[in-house]
């Protein structure tokens, strides 16, 4: 045999070629994974669904005026089933834009009914003078981007510069119930979380099976007072009288400031209008 005979030739570069895969997965790792994972663990998240229509992270509005904006958004929701939230805050949170804040937040509360996406936040920032509306799919008829930015300019930044946040959020309220009506959406007399709540006591279920023994008791019990009250002889004239009776003038229910807020499902295509003031 000859010698080199049966022995493979030598490629030029071959060990080099080798080398160079080592470095470019070295490189591949170091430029792009790092990087990545870095934002990945930095990434924004959107703050927990509100527990109210009305947050006020800035302390900027009188409790009670807060209080009457919240009930006037719960009872627009019973109405239309549109729901219309204010979030406020001092400062947009670091690591994100007001756009991508409001975006993601109400993708993350459900904003509007599912299927309908019939839904309004509107987000102030006090510090940095920054306001946001941000529109669901469903109302982006009602509410484009236009009318949202006259909203914001005409209505709602007029007052804000003139330092009347809570006047500022009552203008804008109506304004955007205004716009929305011209959705044809009707609501169910109850808010998404009114109609989540647990349903009644049980006992309540068997309540119409007792109601006449219970009825029965009462006007025997009425009559052995009514008898033990009146004076003995003629005239003893009617035994009730308004001191007797158990019924008062204030059996309304007082519902106000107890309504809570629960998404529905909608969700927003990043319609509205940023705006500062």
């Amino acid at each position: 045999m000859r010698r080199g005979e049966g022995k493979q030739p030598f490629v030029a570069g071959q060990r080099g070629a080798a080398s160079l895969t080592f470095k470019e997965i070295f490189l591949f790792l170091l430029v792009f994974l790092f990087p990545v994972s870095s934002a990945a663990t930095a990434a924004f998240s959107p703050p927990s669904r509100p527990a109210k229509y009305v947050t006020d992270n800035a302390g900027v509005l009188p409790p009670a005026r807060a209080s009457a904006l919240n009930e006037k958004l719960a009872a627009f929701e019973r109405e239309t089933s549109d729901q219309v939230l204010f979030w406020i805050d001092r400062r947009v949170p670091e690591g994100t834009t007001l756009e991508e804040f409001a975006n993601r937040s109400f993708h993350a509360w459900g904003v509007g009914q599912k299927g309908k996406s019939n839904g309004v936040a509107f987000f102030l920032f006090t510090e940095e003078r920054k306001m946001r509306m941000e529109v669901g799919y469903g109302l982006e008829g009602a509410i484009p981007d236009a009318r949202a930015h006259r909203i914001d300019a005409e209505i709602i930044g007029p007052l804000l510069r003139a330092g009347d946040v809570a006047g500022a959020l009552d203008a804008g309220a109506d304004a955007i119930f205004a716009a929305a009506r011209g959705e044809p959406y009707r609501g169910t007399g109850r808010t998404a979380a009114e109609q989540r709540r647990p349903n009644p006591n049980p006992v309540w279920f068997f309540f119409p099976i007792f109601a006449p023994f219970v009825l029965v008791a009462i006007v025997f019990a009425v009559a052995a007072y009514a008898r033990r009250r009146s004076p003995p002889g003629p005239g003893r004239g009617n035994a009730w009288s308004s001191s007797d009776s158990g019924w008062t003038s204030s059996s309304s229910s007082d519902s106000s400031s107890s309504s809570d807020f629960s998404g529905g499902g909608g969700d927003s295509g990043g319609g509205g209008s940023s705006d500062s003031y």
